[in-house]
């Protein structure tokens, strides 16, 4: 029997494309025994005499060696897809069988020479570059330009389940459901139909002359014409640049003169206000307000929509005003831009590292850099506030920066060159990056509520901390003089942390001292810990005091050195008030002097010494007193410990740690409940064993 063929069908019953006519006359043209051109879908008699047309598909296919030629034509092509695609089916099991561990995952000589990932670098150029923004304004936009939404429609789905295309995407990893699908779909002439919507080019805003070189909208009322910028710039890669490469300086300077193209836009135009605030600050010898204009025209360039594209020029931005937010004093700001910066650079993938990508050699190492200094950023910041580390501990598969000058590696180069053994100005990041990769596990413990055993710190100390400083911090290296800013920070750096480690330590013996808890011996353990933070504290003191006084003096060195000399001044001074009459008192008295000479010298740069030199004076002023011919001994009076208890003494180690923050910002910037508990967990009148009780209590 005859079927009736749906006009919706009806390109379906030609053998091919380029048929425009039925094999019959239609059903109106039969019945009338008139003459029917057989023009699909209506023919021509039926069109101009309004009758509906319809054909008839036939039961029986034609037996004629045309119509044989054609569905043999067919066959071939059907059976050739369908081995094809059996082979992606059996390849696509076999890997998805590697990936899990099962032993019937069967081998195949295509597997063999093919190459499938659940997880693959980017094909393009753009990277894991992403723009979500405004997405109505663009479909608006197609429509007015002829774009068919339903031809190019936006598959970057919430789910990352259809997104296959690397391009406009960000990084989806090996869990996500598009893992999967490239599995399954590994050729991209195959995804056509999944294919991310095609960008549609827009002019570039028209930007008025009073905008500035580089456009903000601020530029008349911030006065950012009478900045120099250029200067700005400069200074920037003098100083800040060689401890924190986080911008490709000839890349910068070039896209500056736009020389080549500046890219992405806005971003860019912030990025550029704000390494120039970055470098006014950092190298400024006293207060200025100019870097605040030039990071308000950096924000003028950003908005929240910023965070719905993601590019590495985001990232530098996001890190940079993270960075000077918190030398600003705004230390809770500046978190959370850096927990942006983090989050955007994670979805370009800066993590991640690929077999066989074909990425130019200045691009990786371009990524490493940015990725490695915001790790820095990130521990650094952590450390600073005392707050739980929340950077990602595994997945990180990215290699750290190499040790080469810029010129070693341009955007002609086709390889990575070898690494220097000498200092250069991307030694900073790696060497900083590799101390925070030995020490974070032990910060981790040193915050927790079980704190750890002075025998297991030292023994994480030997382990990890000497190692490292064995071999970035031997002699025989020549610091060239730029350097010298960046390679004494990452000690002090080191000197600071072993503080923190041992201070518990030597607090707690110290208040039960005063309590009179007399004790003649300690375990080994413990008075190790004890030494090393009273002689790392002498350490850093001495070695901020000498760098202070005979190298240069600007707002970065000098809000570094305040830092870490602030730090290592709490050990003599809670030393010093509470056991005036030890044989270190002497010493103790000499280091906190030095801290005051620092703080007193650096007045006119840093207005924040100020404060910590008054706390100083407060706290143990009195006992730096001599007789009033300088010569004679201490009056008595001033031998005995302070009549404060531990846990007020305790509550002013918060205020000399951050003496310019209110009472209220304690709690967000130290966290040290743990070991405040485990320094006032001591009897009143028992007396000390040291080996059992110091060794349980960790």
């Amino acid at each position: 029997m005859d079927q009736q063929l749906p006009l919706s069908s009806a390109s379906a019953y030609t053998t091919s494309p380029s048929l425009g006519s039925g094999d019959t006359a239609c059903n109106e043209c039969k019945r009338r025994k008139g003459r029917c051109d057989r023009v699909l879908p209506e023919c021509g008699p039926c069109a101009r005499n309004k009758r509906h047309c319809l054909y008839e598909r036939n039961a029986k296919t034609p037996l004629t060696r045309k119509h044989l030629t054609a569905v043999e034509e067919r066959l071939r092509i059907a059976e050739g897809r369908c081995r094809e695609w059996e082979g992606r089916a059996r390849v696509a099991e076999g890997k998805l069988g590697e990936y899990v561990g099962l032993p019937w995952a069967p081998q195949t000589a295509e597997h063999d020479s093919r190459d499938y990932r659940l997880e693959e670098p980017p094909s393009n150029a753009d990277d894991f570059s992403w723009d979500e923004q405004s997405a109505a304004s663009d479909s608006e936009h197609r429509q007015s330009l002829g774009v068919d939404d339903a031809e190019e429609s936006n598959v970057t789905d919430g789910m990352a389940s259809l997104s296959v295309e690397d391009r406009g995407t960000g990084y989806l990893g090996v869990a996500s459901g598009a893992a999967m699908l490239r599995l399954l779909l590994p050729d991209a002439q195959h995804r056509r139909h999944l294919r991310t919507r095609s960008s549609v080019p827009r002019a570039d805003p028209i930007v008025p002359q009073e905008d500035g070189w580089v456009p903000t909208s601020l530029f008349a009322e911030r006065n950012i014409g009478n900045i120099d910028l250029d200067g700005a710039i400069n200074s920037y890669f003098r100083c800040f640049h060689v401890a924190y490469p986080v911008v490709h300086e000839p890349t910068f300077r070039a896209q500056y003169a736009q020389v080549i193209p500046r890219p992405n836009g806005r971003t860019w135009n912030a990025l550029a206000y704000m390494v120039g605030a970055v470098g006014l600050f950092t190298t400024s010898k006293g207060p200025s307000s100019q870097d605040v204009d030039l990071f308000e025209a950096a924000k003028s360039n950003i908005s929240i929509g910023s965070l719905e594209s993601g590019n590495i020029t985001l990232v530098q931005v996001l890190a940079l005003m993270s960075n000077y937010l918190q030398k600003r004093n705004k230390p809770n700001s500046g978190y959370n831009y850096l927990g942006l910066a983090l989050h955007v650079a994670m979805g370009l993938g800066l993590h991640k590292e690929f077999n066989g990508w074909q990425i130019a050699p200045l691009a990786m190492e371009i990524r490493r850099r940015v990725w490695w200094t915001l790790f820095d950023f990130f521990s650094g910041a952590t450390v600073t506030f005392g707050r739980p580390l929340s950077w990602p501990s595994h997945g990180i598969e990215v290699a750290l920066p190499l040790n080469i000058d810029d010129r070693d590696l341009t955007h002609a180069s086709a390889t990575l060159p070898p690494a220097k053994a000498g200092l250069t100005t991307h030694s900073g990041v790696s060497v900083q990056a590799r101390f925070h990769l030995a020490t974070n596990d032990i910060y981790a413990k040193v915050i927790a509520l079980d704190f750890p055993s002075a025998q297991e710190l030292l023994k994480l100390d030997d382990e990890r901390l000497e190692p490292w400083k064995a071999q970035w911090y031997n002699d025989s290296i020549e610091v060239p003089e730029r350097l010298i800013l960046s390679r004494n920070l990452t000690a002090w750096r080191c000197s600071n942390f072993r503080i923190i480690m041992y201070r518990p330590f030597l607090i707690k013996h110290v208040f039960r001292l005063r309590n009179g808890v007399q004790s003649t011996t300690l375990d080994t353990a413990t008075q190790s810990a004890i030494d090393r933070c009273l002689n790392e504290a002498a350490w850093s003191t001495a070695s901020i005091h000498d760098f202070w006084m005979t190298k240069e003096r600007h707002i970065m060195s000098a809000w570094y050195c305040l830092y870490f000399i602030f730090q290592a001044s709490l050990i003599p001074v809670i030393m010093l008030r509470n056991d005036p009459m030890s044989e270190r008192s002497v010493q103790w008295r000499q280091q906190i002097k030095a801290v005051l000479q620092v703080t007193e010298s650096m007045r006119s740069i840093n207005p924040a010494s100020k404060d910590c030199h008054t706390v100083i004076l407060r706290l143990c002023g009195d006992y730096l007193l001599q007789s009033q011919d300088g010569l004679g001994a201490i009056p008595a009076d001033l031998l005995q410990p302070v009549e404060e208890s531990p846990q007020t003494q305790l509550s002013s180690v918060y205020s000399m740690m951050w003496p310019n923050a209110n009472t209220a910002d304690f709690d967000t910037l130290i966290t040290d409940d743990s070991w405040m508990e485990f320094i006032t967990d001591f009897p009143t009148e028992t007396p000390l064993v040291p080996d059992a009780q110091f060794t349980d209590a960790g």
